[in-house]
């Protein structure tokens, strides 16, 4: 058997809005717009410099049913600019960009398949004269799916390797709907060599072989909740031995989330001085990226705490962290989140008798395993009748921990006059 190489990749989003980004900062609307576009751009360039046989793309091409007719155009450009060098592209439709969403009067490229949506089709993939795969897919009909499209997939039994292309949430994954639902077992039931999967916003191989089974996750983060390397897999298919699977970085603006600890700033020099080495750092490890999009949680116990409280003082540092930063390369977005605390002398603080010391005792670390436990049972018939419920993981140690920290943080900042401590 012929060995076959292509690229999987799926959640191009292309033409999303980035709604919240662009209102903070709308001089870079434009270049937030075209990323994803352009992290598409960065696919076809490696298909064609990889020479793969074909592009799999495994659902939601573009961000929704408003999408532009200047957005699909621009997708229909490079698709031909793959067709016109024999690179075949495969793509099924998912919940953001189901069927009756397209525009239909748009004619695709000759080696450009688009599979329907209302039964599972195969396609060949021709090399030399011989075929060396065959892609399996369904479309999205309409938006919501909650059927198990899996089991309407059969492998028939002919020569080549055989792709199930898929948009859907395997084990229900949290944080995503949970359309066209199935089990890993579903999926390997089927007797398929790859599963070519889209839906999951981030680069997971649930299955390594027999068969393999990847998410290639979305190829342009678009919010500071997508952080990390965002881009497709390019893949290799050769018999008798396991799939390569090397995850390729498509991404043009980078998404990061950074803590700059101020424990050592003792004004707001001091605070714009830390700020600026951490967008510096950030900047530097996003390289060759057009752009960054940061989020930096301000931490520790620092004199100037009330100060960075103040109404305005965030949009003022914001402000000047962007002037600062004005015209470099790459580009920078920066998003302050203050969570500093003040310079409090917790020592003398649990020595008093009073409520304050109380509280102090009460979240220090010998007693957090019990405050921990009497949270968890205070919340707990709240969590149980709320039907929102099942969408959320269980908060972890850890997590309780830094919300019991950060109370403590407030309740002393009410409570305690810091020019007396």
């Amino acid at each position: 058997m012929a060995e076959f190489r292509f690229i999987h990749c799926s959640d191009l989003h292309i033409d999303s809005p980035f709604k919240g980004l662009t209102t903070q900062a709308p001089s870079l609307a434009s270049d937030l717009r075209e990323s994803t576009f352009k992290a598409f751009q960065n696919i076809a360039r490696l298909a064609l410099q990889e020479k793969v046989d074909a592009v799999l793309i495994a659902g939601d091409v573009f961000d929704g049913a408003d999408r532009s007719l200047q957005a699909q155009l621009k997708f229909r450009r490079i698709l031909k600019e793959l067709s016109d060098r024999d690179i075949k592209s495969f793509i099924v439709h998912g919940n953001h960009d189901p069927l009756n969403s397209w525009a239909h009067t748009l004619e695709w490229p000759e080696h450009v398949t688009i599979f329907p949506g209302n039964k599972v089709q195969h396609f060949p993939v021709i090399k030399d004269g011989k075929n060396i795969a065959w892609i399996y897919g369904i479309s999205y009909p309409e938006k919501e799916v909650t059927e198990n499209l899996t089991l309407k997939f059969k492998k028939n039994e002919e020569e080549g390797f055989s792709i199930g292309l898929l948009h859907t949430n395997v084990g229900q994954q949290p944080g995503h709907d949970n359309y066209a639902p199935c089990s890993i077992n579903d999926l390997v039931s089927r007797n398929f060599d790859y599963w070519a999967l889209g839906h999951i916003h981030e680069f997971k191989i649930l299955r390594e072989n027999n068969p393999a089974i990847v998410y290639s996750g979305n190829t342009q983060a678009r919010h500071l909740n997508e952080t990390g390397q965002k881009g497709c897999c390019l893949v290799t298919l050769n018999k008798d031995c396991p799939p390569d699977i090397r995850f390729i970085a498509t991404d043009v603006v980078s998404y990061r989330s950074a803590t700059v600890d101020l424990k050592d700033a003792e004004n707001i020099n001091d605070v714009l001085r830390n700020i600026q080495a951490q967008c510096e750092e950030l900047a530097k490890e996003s390289i060759p990226r057009e752009g960054v999009v940061a989020r930096l949680t301000l931490t520790g116990r620092t004199p100037v705490h009330k100060e960075l409280q103040s109404a305005g003082v965030m949009n003022a540092l914001t402000e000047e962290i962007q002037t600062f930063f004005e015209g470099h390369s790459p580009w920078l977005s920066v998003e302050l989140s203050p969570q500093t605390s003040g310079t409090y002398d917790i020592e003398s603080l649990k020595d008093g008798k009073d409520f304050i010391a109380d509280l102090v005792n009460l979240c220090d670390e010998t007693e957090k395993e019990v405050l921990n436990n009497k949270i968890r049972d205070s919340i707990k018939p709240v969590f149980e009748t709320w039907v929102g419920r099942k969408y959320l993981e269980d908060i972890s140690i850890e997590e309780m921990d830094t919300l019991i920290q950060k109370s403590r943080n407030l309740a002393l900042d009410q409570l305690v006059d810091q020019d007396n401590t």
